[in-house]
């Protein structure tokens, strides 16, 4: 197993357990103290939730190639997209004081993903 994949399933896991799974499965009115928003915004929160897990099929799809020696490029951009920009609005709301773990771990994971695109070679190479 390559560093590159252990990085996708450690983004997909995490992500599933922190944020997507959460968005749709926790009943309506938990998840809106949650999140504190009113009742009307839980069907958005929920369909942020489906598109996350659109995120992490194209996090899955990567697995493959990397496995095989490729270096997934794309799944790489989107990644560094999505968890630079998750970070990026956490910083500049003031939400990361709420959520300081997960602004850790979406901004460790972009840096990471930034790496592997410095590094291509390194990130493809197995992990033990």
């Amino acid at each position: 197993m390559s560093w590159l994949t252990l990085l996708l399933c450690f983004k997909i896991i995490f992500t599933l357990a922190t944020c997507a799974a959460p968005l749709l499965l926790l009943p309506g009115p938990r998840l809106a103290r949650l999140y504190r928003v009113g009742a009307d915004a839980v069907p958005l929160a929920r369909l942020y939730g489906v598109a996350l897990l659109a995120l992490l099929v194209g996090y899955a799809s990567g697995i493959g190639p990397a496995e095989a020696g490729s270096f997934p490029g794309g799944v790489v951009a989107m990644g560094i997209a999505s968890n630079a920009g998750a970070t990026a609005v956490l910083l500049a709301t003031g939400a990361w004081r709420r959520a300081r773990a997960l602004t850790l771990a979406f901004g460790g994971i972009a840096v990471a993903l930034a790496a592997s695109c410095a590094a291509p070679g390194a990130a493809l190479r197995a992990a033990w």
